[in-house]
């Protein structure tokens, strides 16, 4: 391309090479709000999920994209479109048959096919999710040598939260927002949600399944020291039932202690999916059994009757009508008297409730793990001695067979909901759909801080979620949701070509609207094409919901194929003419103006052309208006 400068007063045409400069794209911010960092969902019997995915951004974006990458098992998951169509600064999508596995999540924004934006999560996994339910030798106890998971990928997960009985009163209280944690440490004062003490065994059976089936495990914890069988029957009902040993009412509330049970399932179930319940519970039941008032023994029969009554309060409360159990066998407590300290109709009890047709599997019988036990009754690994917590997790491991994960047909997390961000009247809403109860919170705080129940709010400026439940008491948590803290602004127009050679198209592009671009031709979207005939001017508004920005504008300039220019150019006149072929020029360009002759096979000067002295004029010859 050539540059060419007729100076009129030296009289010489001076021609120079120039090149373009084409302007980078506005950039957006984006974000993931769902899944959370370190989630482990539920694999299918196929070993597979499906992983919802879901966040926020700002800017124009036409389409999110999602990929996988595996650390440790599982397979690859290349770039893929999630959201075709997202709207007003929100996105949400799926990724499907994702493999168990350890993987990195990566999300970007794409406009006008070019990235926009990336982020990432350092791990989100597929795996096993278990819920843990009984007596003190599965909820823990401290400073009994317990191990915790010692895989360096950390795929050992847990959340750390213990339900609050404040002087002995449980409170029915719904659990945090939650924040994954790793479970690597024997330290005291870590709790399995939603009651666990300690690592336990769980960390040492979580490496067990991984080194079997190279996949994340996330445990959770409700079970309950002291409780008899007959504790947790009564309770699902919300019964008061007295405390085995103790005699006053078991953790101060007739909720519980089921309640613990009902509030992993509610929960924790519903946002990662489970495969079962691990169920060990006897040992208050053959204490019982010693007392002198057989009225309060606890038969076979009844122990059988109460366990499946739990069973079916558990699978009609969370709505998993096949929701697997494990049921381990166990009832040791140390005799004084010098008896054997297990007890037969406990452990009949309990083989009675096993049921694979009914999805009830056969777990560990652990009377005869170390006997005799340090405090009569529960497990622990003695330095230098008998490892009974190790050999606990063992025994688990043992009986989760392969057959068992092969039938026990788990259930998948609950996909969160879609929320809508609308707008009028200068006023922001967001809508959650309908059928749940609804809790409003900011930001990433607790249910127990919301400020609304709406299914509609209309918050100011600020990030917002909610926290859904439905008729069962199933609770999940939402996307998060920016509500800005302006009107819709005006988008940022721009042109592919200006100036056009009429009759042919031009690109016009919107940048910068989250919401819906509607243009003055009455088409939609971040870009349309136009065909031009004349120089026009193109408007755009951004919108969301019935809220719309002040117009923004473009022109963009047709020019002719050829032209010959015979008007004179006055002094303070700047213009610039364009052609996209040939320009003849049989006029006067006076002093004091700045005029540019611009085609792109030639421009000629005929007799007649002057160009004054203290003029500015121009001739361009070989760029002109092509497009």
């Amino acid at each position: 391309m050539f540059y060419c400068h007729l100076s009129a007063f030296k009289n010489k045409l001076i021609c120079l090479g120039i090149g373009i400069v084409i302007g980078s794209p506005v950039w957006g911010q984006l974000s993931v709000s769902f899944p959370f960092d370190g989630a482990v969902f539920q694999r299918s019997i196929s070993n597979t999920a499906t992983v919802t995915i879901a966040g926020s951004y700002s800017g124009a974006v036409e389409r999110v994209e999602a990929r996988l990458t595996a650390v440790a098992g599982g397979t690859s998951i290349g770039w893929a479109d999630i959201d075709y169509q997202p709207k007003n600064g929100m996105y949400t999508g799926n990724l499907r048959g994702v493999t168990g596995g350890w993987y990195t999540l990566e999300v970007r924004s794409i406009l006008f096919n070019n990235v926009i934006s990336t982020v990432s999560l350092s791990r989100v996994g597929v795996g096993e999710v278990f819920i843990i339910a009984g007596q003190s030798n599965v909820q823990g106890i401290e400073n009994r040598g317990n191990k915790a998971s010692s895989d360096a990928q950390g795929r050992i997960k847990y959340i750390d939260w213990l339900l609050p009985c404040p002087d002995g009163v449980c409170q029915n209280v719904d659990p945090p927002f939650p924040l994954i944690s790793t479970l690597n440490s024997t330290g005291q004062g870590i709790h399995i949600a939603p009651n666990g003490n300690t690592s336990w065994a769980w960390g040492e059976l979580g490496d067990a399944l991984l080194s079997r089936f190279n996949v994340p495990v996330l445990f959770f914890n409700a079970a309950a020291g002291g409780s008899s069988v007959g504790n947790w029957s009564r309770s699902a009902d919300g019964l008061p039932s007295g405390h085995p040993l103790f005699g006053f009412l078991y953790g101060g509330n007739p909720d519980f202690p089921y309640q613990y049970l009902r509030k992993a399932l509610n929960y924790y179930a519903c946002l990662f999916g489970v495969r079962a319940v691990l169920w060990h519970q006897g040992e208050s039941d053959s204490i019982k059994n010693r007392n002198e008032n057989p009225n309060d023994n606890t038969s076979a029969a009844e122990y059988r009757d109460s366990l499946q009554y739990v069973i079916r309060r558990s699978r009609s409360h969370s709505n998993k009508a096949l929701l697997p159990w494990v049921v381990g066998r166990g009832s040791y407590w140390y005799d004084p008297a010098g008896g054997p300290g297990t007890d037969a109709e406990v452990i009949s009890g309990q083989n009675l409730t096993i049921s694979p047709a009914d999805k009830i599997f056969e777990g560990p019988n652990t009377d005869n793990i170390q006997v005799p036990r340090v405090d009569g009754v529960h497990l622990e690994n003695v330095p230098g001695g008998a490892q009974g917590i190790s050999e606990f997790a063992a025994g688990w491991n043992t009986y989760l067979t392969n057959t068992f994960f092969a039938t026990a047909n788990p259930y998948a997390a609950t996909a969160p909901p879609s929320l809508t961000l609308g707008c009028s009247g200068n006023t922001y809403s967001i809508t959650a759909p309908a059928g749940y109860s609804y809790f409003w919170v900011n930001g990433n705080n607790d249910i127990t801080t919301h400020f609304s129940t709406n299914q509609t709010i209309y918050p100011g400026a600020g990030t917002y979620r909610v926290y859904l439940k439905d008729a069962f008491g199933n609770t999940v948590v939402t996307q998060s949701v920016t509500v800005p803290s302006l009107n819709p602004v005006p988008p940022t127009l721009s042109a592919s070509a200006s100036p056009v050679v009429a009759g042919q198209s031009v690109m016009l592009y919107a940048q910068g609207c989250s919401g819906t671009v509607t243009w003055s031709t009455g088409q939609g979207g971040y870009s349309i094409s136009q065909t031009l005939s004349q120089t026009t001017t193109y408007t755009a508004t951004c919108g969301i919901g019935s809220c719309v920005s002040t117009q923004a504008s473009i022109q963009v300039s047709a020019c002719p194929a050829n032209a010959t220019l015979s008007a004179d150019y006055v002094s303070d006149q700047t213009l610039t003419v364009k052609a996209s072929n040939a320009l003849i020029g049989t006029n006067a360009v006076r002093a004091g103006a700045t005029i540019t002759y611009d085609a792109k096979n030639s421009v000629t000067l005929q007799p007649g052309f002057l160009a004054e002295k203290n003029s500015t004029f121009t001739a361009v010859a070989g760029v002109g208006c092509t497009n």
